[in-house]
Parts: C-alpha cells; sequence; structure tokens
C-alpha cells in the first residue's frame, strides 16, 4: 500500500509537497463560503492575520527548497 501512495507522487517529495500546497489552497477557496458567517470570519482572521503572511511564504519556500534537496541528494 505505501509503494501505491509513494507511486501516486512519482516516489517524490516536492511532488508531494506541492500538492499539499494546493489543497491547502483549496480548502481554503472552500471555506471562503463560509467566511461569510461573522463568527466563522472572526475566528479565521485571529489564525491567518496578514502580519503573518510573510512568514508562511517563507515557511513554504524553506519546506520546498528541502523537498527539493532531498530529491537532488537521492540522485535524481
Amino acid at each position: 500500500m505505501w509503494d501505491k501512495i509513494k507511486s501516486s507522487f512519482m516516489h517524490s517529495i516536492t511532488i508531494l509537497w506541492a500538492r499539499a500546497v494546493a489543497c491547502a489552497g483549496l480548502a481554503l477557496v472552500a471555506v471562503e463560503a463560509l467566511l461569510q458567517d461573522p463568527s466563522v470570519s472572526a475566528a479565521v482572521q485571529s489564525v491567518l492575520q496578514p502580519k503573518y503572511v510573510p512568514y508562511y511564504v517563507i515557511g513554504i519556500g524553506l519546506v520546498t527548497e528541502l523537498a527539493r534537496r532531498r530529491s537532488l541528494a537521492k540522485g535524481e
């Protein structure tokens, strides 16, 4: 089963990470409809404050580079 899961992202952690980021984006789009509710909107805004967005981007970039370096280390 694990081999089947790994083959779904071509045994590449970089592809797995890219898909995870894309899924997170899709989840945020799906939740957008719920943001019309003021209580949900306030809860999300308290977690995803605009002042933290640069740190999220830096974190995503670091994880992406680490994933790619891991792939390069394996000789891919």
